[in-house]
């Protein structure tokens, strides 16, 4: 990226946080967009507010609800610390797109085959007031915290017809 792209991408970026955030979806905004500045990730957004980036197409067709499929991924808070990831299982995560966090069942259908994205996902996308416990009632994911995940589908195992 040039100076000069990332100039632009610093402006359109910087002109779209929110003065004067009232709501927790306006601090998930504004959190997200910070991100994207420091790490100059050019982001995209859909209606509902999940911010992403297609790092590589993939092939075929997009991908839709009711998929299975098996995606590698990492996920993180946006202090970059690592809360979960489907290397430590040893194998790809395998699940029907709608079964997950919205953010997932939404960011999903933007994909295709061998794609690779970014998903920055508010907490209202995410697991939002609640958080996520494990069966062991431990904190997994805080109370409305913002998500970043990589993600690579690797296989589509059964399409919807």
């Amino acid at each position: 990226m040039t100076v000069e792209d990332e100039d632009v991408l610093l402006f359109r970026l910087s002109s779209e946080l929110i003065p004067n955030p009232e709501l927790q979806a306006h601090d998930d905004h504004n959190d997200i967009i910070s991100f994207a500045i420091d790490h100059n990730i050019d982001l995209q957004m859909t209606p509902s507010g999940l911010f992403y980036q297609i790092l590589e197409e993939g092939s075929g067709n997009q991908l839709d609800w009711g998929d299975k499929i098996a995606v590698q991924y990492k996920g993180y808070f946006l202090d970059e610390k690592l809360f979960d990831t489907s290397c430590r299982r040893g194998k790809p995560l395998e699940f029907y797109i709608g079964n997950m966090i919205d953010g997932w069942n939404e960011g999903l259908q933007l994909l295709k085959l061998g794609a690779k994205a970014l998903f920055l996902v508010p907490s209202r996308l995410a697991y939002g007031e609640e958080g996520l416990m494990d069966d062991k009632e431990r904190e997994l994911v805080p109370p409305d915290k913002v998500l970043l995940f990589e993600v690579e589908v690797v296989k589509v195992l059964d399409r919807r017809e």
